[in-house]
């Protein structure tokens, strides 16, 4: 891109011989594309006086915009005195005066006036650019013309202007023209638009730079219009000039055809004029003679002409569907069926409109709010494909996804497809900034072709940092190799900022759009760019009001005036098909997880997160239990409704709208809890019914099971026979016997009270997808219950595998060493010990909170913690436990339990913590600093692992991950196994400081769980406060194989469980037999099946397949 502007540049600074004029050199530079970032001034210049930094920013200027300024140099403050933006002379709301919008500069010269200077500004453009300024230097009159260039990012916030671009204008001034003291110059944008200013300098310039040699220049736009013989290409011709003209023409001649325009000054005394004008457009590039005339002065210029890309923008309208945010959740609801009603009533009115609902819950909204009236029409249109359905349920934060639960967010859609007809062809996600690597396989398996990712760019630069923006669409390719085509979005509501929103946000202005397309298109107008058709993603903000029109009496005009560019509203996977078509084959591949930059804020609420994770573990296992239930007992009916509420729960928590925008400015504010409230509750009700239909299921179908007394089964849903420990509450008096071999079972007593008891046992070798059975005897006397255990001093426990010591001044662990293969797993170097706790405050108005340009670092404490102690040291039937006690900063109780088994190698540590609730800024950890020569990392997705860095698209977040649980962490010769089940969030080498990488430079194997933080400014929870439960684990071996990974990461996301079939006071445990008498260890599916891990069983609810054992 930069080469090509460049070689424009030159080819525009006149390499053809014409008329010498003072100063033109310099006008013409005013217009030109100037790469370069370096100072204003070069080495034979002398700056006067300056305005801020050309750094690409604005932060030295004011904020807001004024109806008109007078910045006194040497006297005012630019912080105060000079605004950032200057809208144009137009004012873009219907109905309101126009007026300009002058800023003016004063100022006295330090010394005699020098023979020429210049006046140097730097524009941003974060809205659409007016077409011209004036500048007056001292009464005389200059004209430019505005020529925007894409403008690279420099943080966050840059990265959602879709119509961000830059210019530096340089303008000549002669040193008669200014005087010692009193000098005024003044700024005015022209037209309809808006101006942000970087810099500003007036430079003195050398007599020997003050003057050169240029010509006019023919340019193509990107316009062209119908002709009696066809197109019309509309050509800027550039007139430079450095004194006053009245009467002006020009002939220009391409190829064999010759032009004539006649043109005048409408009072300008320098400057470079743009004067529209037609050409046939040319088939490639071609010859122009250019011959321009002022008051009979002749220039005639030879150049070559190549003629625009004739483009195609697919307009594809959604409205941002956040649930909340802008409101309380029931009201969004309402507003979404008046949206729905809105978009029925525009598609008759505009035979060419289109529309796509940004999630498949808006239909399914509809569907159930309106009579059939008004459900036969929409889908009716959405049959005919006026109208496209995400086939997404809603936008998702994917990476704390289940692979299951993706695949139900795609159900309703697809009941659609197969009851109604509805396209069910691309998906897409709004707002969230960036997906799991599992999204291209997962579309894929479904037969999806087609991706768009309306991507915000707050704490999340995936598109600021890279040109994956620029270089869409491209494929992303899976783990698996299946690809779909993905158009990557800066943030959304792109219609509305084509036609004046970025403004105003309810303008819908045809001169603003008539300048915002040239601006938006700037970005692909390269040599390489495959395609000629780009996507306009979405229309509307967040939960905004759909526009009576829907922006189509625009676009109609739009399109009776121009030929190209073509706006063609589109459902999205109108657009990808016309790419496929077209272009498939020069596409680019991208390969790589998004990475979790919005998932962090689920750490803000930490217990419901960690109900909704069980909650989705629970489903599977309760509906594979249903599935046999039914299958071995005709008179049981599959609940399946049951299981899609619960399910609907579990996606309604994990949807992108966390609360209130003013969820951190306003906690306690009424509109903030409600919405809380409303979102909690999903999670607190999945996590409940998941297990209730688990429970009730069990129960059915124990029922079918011989059981002579009461008995505690292990059940065990994976199809390998496996040994875990488990927990379970007895009565004083009773013990466990293996029904297998009538053996008593080993029991590790926990705590008792009230005549009851917790105990732990090993459930040994329970059958693949089957269950073995524990029957509850009584002793004659309560007391022969307990068993023996061994009271230890120190901070050592240990088994055939480990030896464990604790740090007692941490309570984290100081080594932890492999017996069989002679490894320490603790880096002696690292400042923190394993499963340490880490409370961490600071970070406020830091980049830590948003990757905004000119922010401090984060300032960020580490405290330790206080008065750990060990208080319990035992040798238990089982193994051997520690547990040690600690207080840390507003953490007044903090409790870590570590457990080694005989017989399992594999380390298990239980964190319960109470925590204060606090809301300036922290973050809570657990650092397990592993002991790894030349260390390599890979988590775990939904469908496989990814290495940081090798497995990530450009720009994925880095300075936090999330795994579905497993972290492996390798050297050449050993491998360690961690496991974080209640807990998703992680760092890697170090804890989050807001770096926001491009690149995690692996200098140790140091894995952080990151289990609380509350750095958002919008959106998520501003405190959390309360008790809470962190479950790890460890395992490790020389190598650790696929296998091993994954029954690895089964029997710590989804062991053996345990299911009591007791006699109440009324209903006794007979002993029955039913028709197919199960016995008490029993495999459902026959034996030990295969070594892949089934995520899923149940009947057909999505309608892709009879029935439905899914493997991930």
């Amino acid at each position: 891109m930069k080469n090509h502007l460049t070689q424009r540049m030159r080819s525009f600074l006149g390499e053809h011989p014409g008329t010498g004029m003072v100063f033109l050199l310099l006008a013409l530079l005013s217009v030109m594309h100037i790469s370069s970032r370096t100072s204003t001034a070069a080495a034979d210049e002398s700056v006067v006086w300056s305005i801020g930094r050309p750094d690409g920013s604005s932060i030295e200027f004011a904020d807001g915009q004024r109806d008109k300024t007078t910045f006194a140099i040497g006297q005012s403050d630019v912080k105060k005195d000079f605004p950032v933006r200057q809208s144009g002379s137009v004012n873009i709301t219907a109905g309101v005066p126009s007026e300009e919008k002058p800023y003016t500069v004063v100022f006295d010269l330090p010394q005699k006036a020098a023979p020429a200077y210049q006046l140097v500004v730097d524009y941003i453009f974060l809205a659409g650019a007016p077409p011209e300024i004036r500048v007056e230097v001292n009464g005389r009159k200059g004209i430019f013309p505005i020529l925007p260039e894409p403008k690279e990012n420099i943080d966050s916030d840059e990265g959602n202007y879709m119509l961000l671009a830059k210019q530096r204008l340089v303008v000549p001034i002669e040193g008669s023209w200014v005087k010692a003291k009193g000098n005024r110059i003044t700024l005015v944008p022209l037209g309809v638009g808006e101006v942000s200013y970087d810099a500003l300098s007036f430079v003195e310039r050398g007599s020997d730079k003050a003057s050169g040699k240029t010509s006019p220049r023919l340019e193509p736009t990107i316009f062209f219009r119908k002709a009696a013989n066809g197109t019309n290409e509309v050509c800027r011709l550039f007139v430079p000039f450095d004194k006053p003209f009245k009467r002006a023409s020009a002939v220009v001649t391409v190829g064999r055809e010759k032009f004539a325009k006649s043109f005048s000054n409408p009072g300008f005394d320098f400057g470079v004029l743009a004067e529209a004008i037609e050409i046939p457009a040319p088939a490639g590039p071609s010859k122009a003679i250019v011959k321009v005339f002022l008051d009979g002065r002749a220039q005639v210029v030879t150049q070559d002409f190549l003629p625009a890309r004739q483009w195609k923008l697919y307009i594809c309208p959604k409205v941002h569907n956040d649930l909340g945010y802008t409101d309380i959740q029931p009201h969004i609801d309402e507003l979404d069926t008046r949206n729905t009603d809105t978009v029925l009533n525009i598609l008759p009115k505009y035979p060419f409109y289109r529309f796509n609902f940004e999630t498949s819950w808006l239909l399914e909204n509809y569907l159930k709010s309106r009579p059939p009236e008004y459900r036969d029409p929409l889908l009716e249109q959405m049959r005919q494909g006026r109208a496209g359905v995400n086939a997404f349920y809603f936008h998702l934060l994917t990476e704390l996804c289940s692979g299951e639960e993706l695949y139900r967010s795609l159900y309703f859609a697809h009941r659609l497809h197969r009851e109604y007809g509805v396209n069910f062809n691309s998906a897409c996600l709004t707002d969230v900034p960036s997906q799991t690597w599992f999204l291209p396989s997962l579309l894929a398996d479904v037969g999806i072709k087609a991706f768009a990712n309306g991507s915000n760019q707050t704490r999340a630069p995936i598109l600021a940092l890279t040109q994956l923006n620029e270089n869409s669409p491209f494929y992303w390719e899976g783990l698996d190799g299946e690809r779909v085509m993905t158009w990557f979005s800066r943030s959304y509501l792109q219609l509305k900022r084509l036609v004046g929103g970025d403004i105003q946000p309810r303008a819908s202005n045809y001169e603003y759009l008539r300048g915002a397309v040239p601006q938006f298109l700037l970005k692909y107008m390269r040599e390489d760019y495959p395609s000629d058709a780009v996507m306009v993603y979405g229309g509307y903000t967040d939960n905004a009001l759909i526009p009576e029109k829907g922006e189509g009496d625009l676009i109609e005009r739009w399109n009776q005036e121009y030929e190209f560019p073509k706006l063609i509203v589109a459902t999205d996977a109108d657009y990808f098909a016309y790419v496929e078509k077209q272009f498939a084959s020069r596409l680019p591949v991208y390969r790589g997880d998004g990475g979790a930059y919005w998932e962090d804020g689920a750490g803000s609420t930490s217990r419901a997160t960690q109900l909704n994770q069980r909650a989705k573990e629970v489903l599977p296992e309760a509906e594979a239990i249903a599935s046999f239930g039914s299958l071995f007992d005709p008179r049981n009916l599959y609940p399946a409704e049951n299981f899609r509420q619960v399910w609907r729960d579990v996606l309604f928590y994990d949807e992108h709208t966390w609360g209130a925008h003013s969820s951190i400015t306003q906690p306690d504010r009424e509109f903030v809890t409600r919405q809380w409230e409303i979102k909690e509750s999903y999670a607190t009700r999945a996590n409940v019914d998941a297990r209730r239909l688990r429970s009730r299921n069990l129960y059915r179908l124990f029922q079918d099971v011989a059981a002579d007394s009461d008995t505690i089964f292990a059940v065990n849903l994976q199809p390998w026979s496996r040994t875990a420990p488990l927990e379970v509450e007895i009565d004083q008096g009773k013990y466990l016997v293996d029904v297998a071999d009538k053996k008593a079972v080993k029991l590790d007593v926990i705590s008792e009270k009230e005549g009851w008891q917790k105990v732990r046992f090993i459930a040994q070798d329970v059958p693949p997808m089957g269950y073995k059975g524990y029957a509850l005897r009584s002793l004659d006397s309560p007391r022969a219950a307990a068993q023996t255990r061994e009271v230890s001093s120190g901070a050592v426990i240990e088994n055939q595998y480990y030896r464990l010591e604790v740090d007692p001044d941490t309570g984290g662990i100081k080594s932890l060493y492999d017996k069989s293969a002679r490894r320490q797993l603790v880096d002696p170097r690292a400042p923190y010990k394993l499963n340490q706790f880490l409370y961490v405050s600071g970070g406020a108005d830091s980049l830590i909170i948003d990757n905004i340009y000119g922010r401090p670092s984060a300032d960020l404490v580490i405290h330790p913690v206080t008065s750990a102690r060990i208080i319990e040291n035992v040798r238990t039937p089982l193994g051997q436990r520690l547990v040690v006690e600690a207080v840390g900063k507003n953490t007044p109780m903090l409790r870590s339990e570590y457990s080694l088994y005989e017989g399992l190698k594999r380390v298990d540590i239980l964190n319960t913590l109470r925590k204060e609730e606090v809301r300036e800024k922290e973050a809570v950890y657990f650092a397990f600093p592993f002991a790894s020569g030349n260390p390599n990392f890979e988590y775990q997705i939904q469908n496989g692992w990814v290495r940081p860095n090798e497995d990530q698209l450009p720009g994925a977040c880095r300075e936090w991950f999330t795994t579905q649980n497993v972290v492996h962490v390798k050297d050449a010769s050993y491998s360690i196994a961690w496991a974080t089940p209640d807990a998703p969030l992680i760092t890697l080498t170090d804890i989050n400081r807001g770096n926001w990488l491009k690149h995690l430079e692996i200098k140790n194997g140091h894995v952080f769980s990151y289990v609380m933080n509350n750095y958002w400014f919008t959106n998520y929870k501003a405190a959390q406060g309360g008790d809470f439960a962190f479950r790890y684990h460890v395992t490790s071996g020389s190598t650790l194989s696929r296998e091993e990974l994954s029954r690895f990461d089964a029997d710590t996301r989804r062991p053996p469980f345990p299911f009591a079939l007791l006699s109440t006071h009324v209903v006794p445990v007979t002993g029955k037999s039913l028709s197919t008498n199960k016995c008490v260890n029993f495999g459902f599916a026959g034996g030990e099946c295969c070594n892949s891990i089934p995520h899923e069983i149940h009947p057909a609810q999505g309608g892709f397949e009879p029935s439905v054992c899914r493997k991930l």
